[in-house]
């Protein structure tokens, strides 16, 4: 989907020209673009300032339409990763997940191959993650990946040190390493029954 070139672009734009429809109750704001609910540059009050660097955030809409990748099913809503600090916005994603990481990947190139880390869970997490991530990343609002092994599975906005995204990562799969590949007879005095 194209957009007209008489709509605003990017987050900071299209969230100030929703501020104003959702506040007339003569219009239905639901379909404009907004920045998302407790995602970084969201205000239901004030528009949101443009930052200085590349800032990742999350646009939404209502939809409930066929979705725009002619699958045929019925979308309620339609994401985009967004910055706060261009006009750069992603494609139209049905999850806010993928919308999240194209916005990553605009922002904070590199971020995907970051160790994933556990979960803070001791007082000396925070020194151990420092180590393990570069310098400033954090300073410059960018994401830590964490292992999450319950059902908690959704990119957390703000939840990462220096405010930016905690990106949630699966547990690598265990392999099965068997150490004998053949099987052993049961008793090893005795010849194996054919």
């Amino acid at each position: 989907m194209t957009t007209p070139s008489r709509e605003p672009r990017g987050a900071v734009a299209r969230h100030t020209a929703y501020l104003t429809q959702f506040w007339d109750k003569t219009k239905d704001s639901r379909p404009t673009w907004h920045i998302d609910w407790g995602h970084a540059g969201f205000d239901i009050h004030t528009p949101p300032e443009p930052t200085s660097g590349h800032r990742p955030t999350l646009l939404a809409r209502s939809w409930e339409r066929p979705a725009p990748d002619g699958s045929g099913e019925t979308w309620s809503y339609l994401h985009r990763g967004a910055c706060l600090g261009c006009t750069w916005e992603g494609p139209n994603r049905r999850g806010t997940d993928e919308a999240i990481e194209d916005a990553h990947d605009h922002s904070h190139p590199g971020w995907r191959a970051l160790p994933a880390v556990l979960e803070r869970r001791s007082r000396h997490w925070f020194t151990h993650v420092q180590r393990l991530y570069p310098a400033g990343w954090f300073d410059r609002g960018g994401p830590i990946r964490t292992v999450r092994t319950g059902i908690e599975k959704q990119h957390k906005p703000g939840a990462a040190p220096g405010g930016g995204y905690d990106l949630a990562t699966q547990a690598p799969e265990r392999q099965r390493r068997t150490a004998i590949a053949e099987p052993l007879p049961l008793d090893a005095n005795e010849p194996e029954a054919a």
